[in-house]
């Protein structure tokens, strides 16, 4: 007796229940791995934020920026290995390389806050151990920067992989103290969606996500 085949229809069907299925799983699968990086780059901030602590228990201070990227300053490795790998990699900078920094862009971002009077002198000083212009304190960079992070910042670039978004939000809070936000301190926010913009930041003062 010959096997009945399948009508066109009922395969039609199918594949039509198999698309709504995929349709529901993907996006769930989706989110869920964001989430999932949300955490990772959260618990490794965590981790280096409790290196930062231990090396300022001991030397008084915190690391310098490194003045290449700003990335984890190698201080924090050698001589005394206060993190046993510097430089974690951000889940969100999965780029392999980029054209100005090289694969230094795949880290976290470190930044040693300072005032404009110290960025000046190591200005002057010649030194290439300066941090970007967020992280100094003073009317021609980031006006009330140790009042928002203290003395550092860590930065992740957040499910959108960018770490700088575009212009200044005016208004909320979330660092303080002056409602002015840089365009990299713009907070990641799940409940705008878990792939919505904004960096996931931690800093001497505050954790913000």
């Amino acid at each position: 007796m010959q096997g009945r085949a399948f009508t066109l229809i009922e395969l039609l069907i199918v594949v039509a229940i198999l698309a709504v299925l995929a349709a529901i799983a993907v996006p769930n699968f989706l989110e869920a791995q964001a989430r999932s990086k949300v955490a990772r780059a959260a618990a490794d901030l965590r981790t280096i934020a409790t290196g930062l602590e231990a090396y300022a228990a001991d030397a008084n201070t915190y690391p310098p920026n490194d003045g290449l990227y700003n990335v984890i300053p190698p201080e924090l490795t050698t001589p005394v290995a206060y993190l046993t790998h510097g430089l974690l990699v951000d889940p969100f900078s999965d780029k392999l390389s980029d054209p100005v920094y090289g694969e230094l862009a795949r880290f976290f971002t470190y930044d040693y806050v300072i005032t404009q009077a110290e960025f000046l002198a190591l200005a002057a000083s010649g030194s290439r151990k300066t941090p970007p212009v967020e992280a100094v304190d003073g009317p021609s960079f980031n006006p009330g920067a140790l009042g928002k992070y203290g003395r550092w910042r860590l930065v992740s670039n957040g499910p959108d992989r960018s770490y700088r978004d575009v212009g200044f939000v005016m208004g909320s809070d979330p660092l303080d103290p002056n409602n002015v936000i840089v365009g990299s301190d713009i907070p990641y926010d799940a409940t705008n969606g878990t792939s919505s913009r904004g960096n996931i930041l931690r800093t001497q003062r505050r954790t913000v996500m």
